[in-house]
């Protein structure tokens, strides 16, 4: 297996397999776990000459590219079979959703191994000593972060030199102010999509809060750097995805009381302001090329399973994409206000785009993304950009197109 060594680590994985290797000795099974940094570009090569790892995690290959051309191995002969420790099939006991990124032709090729759920964060601690309170509208968000300035904190923090970090953010405004019409018409690439009044208002309040609340010198900040300006309390709050206190777990000082609270609802959107923006991370596939295909499905069944689930919770703070994977009294108390946001959704969503889009994501969203935290274009500028991008990126005839399934209003709590 080989894995993106990132804010997580390799640690756990090495930990499962070893259990997983004394386990199945018997047989002659061994599976080795490594990683890297810089995964994807020594992976690339080896799919491409047909000696790939067995089991791969990583989130920065073209994945849909690989289904197309036939380089994945499905996941249905372990989906379809008993859970380890249990006599569910391994596919029920998925959180609805996590398993729907990556289907083709009704097989699932790749899957999440973690549940994402963004969110902003703050120091439960900081806010008691002030009597501020978690917001529950953008309008009560501004206030607050005013507040917050005006007792000489700065309200935010911002991964700046990784402006893709605002697009979770931005994401969740669209939904909160255009509802998930909005986010179906993206997903559907029904073009114009981003130059609609809905998306311009979700990024002109983006800019806005940019402009107004980020901390001074955020936008040369990389994503540790800001973050350690949260814990040392230079900044009140940031937005981040539910890794942020596994990574930061070494600078954390104590007395600190890590929460988070859900995007606010914006005043007069169609949104549901209780779904979470998010759906896993962690993503795992086997090559078709893998010289132990059926192994590394089982190794994969093994590790996202309710047995293990406890402890990634405990070891790294992730929240299994299993229903009940994740018991309360597995995690931290910061962990557990995300399990609170989760348990209090209707369901989750996202925009697919990034998965689909590889160049357009690189190229073109994320230079406008930072041109636009930076006051340097206009919303309208900015949305015509995306919407421009989409519509070039669809002439190429390489690209691959999945059908879109887009999200059910009524189930999901939003008017039609």
């Amino acid at each position: 297996m080989a894995l993106f060594e990132g804010g997580y680590g390799i640690h756990w994985h090495q930990k499962v397999a070893e259990k997983y290797n004394a386990e199945r000795a018997s047989d002659g099974i061994h599976v080795t776990v490594w990683g890297d940094p810089r995964i994807d570009a020594k992976i690339r090569p080896r799919i491409l000459r047909g000696d790939p790892p067995d089991l791969i995690l990583s989130g920065g290959l073209p994945v849909w590219r690989l289904i197309a051309a036939g380089k994945l191995y499905p996941f249905d002969s372990a989906l379809d079979r008993p859970a380890y420790g249990t006599n569910e099939t391994w596919r029920d006991l998925f959180i609805p959703g996590t398993l729907d990124s990556y289907v083709s032709e009704g097989s699932v090729y790749a899957l999440q191994t973690a549940f994402g759920a963004w969110s902003c964060w703050y120091d439960a601690r900081l806010f008691r000593e002030h009597g501020w309170s978690a917001p529950r509208t953008w309008s009560e968000f501004d206030v607050l972060c005013q507040e917050i300035e005006s007792a000489g904190v700065a309200p935010l923090a911002f991964q700046g030199k990784y402006p893709l970090y605002a697009w979770f953010t931005y994401v969740t405004l669209i939904q909160r102010v255009g509802g998930l019409a909005a986010i179906n018409r993206i997903n559907a690439l029904d073009l114009p999509a981003f130059e609609q009044e809905d998306v311009v208002t979700a990024t002109r309040l983006l800019q806005d809060m940019a402009a107004n609340h980020f901390q001074t010198g955020a936008m040369a900040m990389t994503h540790t750097e800001s973050q350690l300006q949260f814990v040392n309390r230079q900044a009140a709050m940031i937005y981040c995805g539910i890794w942020l206190e596994n990574e930061m777990k070494d600078s954390i000082p104590p007395g600190f009381e890590m929460r988070c609270f859900n995007v606010p609802a914006v005043e007069g959107g169609k949104g549901n302001p209780a779904l979470c923006n998010g759906l896993g991370g962690e993503l795992i596939f086997v090559p078709a090329d893998a010289n132990y295909p059926e192994l590394a499905l089982d190794f994969a069944r093994y590790m996202v399973s309710l047995e293990n689930g406890p402890d990634m919770g405990r070891s790294i703070g992730v929240v299994s994409p299993l229903k009940e994977g994740t018991p309360r009294e597995s995690v931290s108390p910061a962990l557990r206000s995300v399990l609170d946001m989760v348990d209090a959704a209707p369901g989750i969503f996202t925009i697919r785009l990034t998965n689909l889009l590889l160049e357009w994501t690189n190229q073109v969203m994320m230079p406008q993304l930072d041109s636009l935290l930076r006051g340097e274009t206009t919303p309208e500028a900015f949305c015509a950009a995306l919407d421009r991008g989409i519509e070039e990126a669809l002439e190429n005839p390489d690209i691959v197109i999945p059908p879109d399934v887009p999200y059910d209003l009524a189930a999901l709590g939003e008017a039609p």
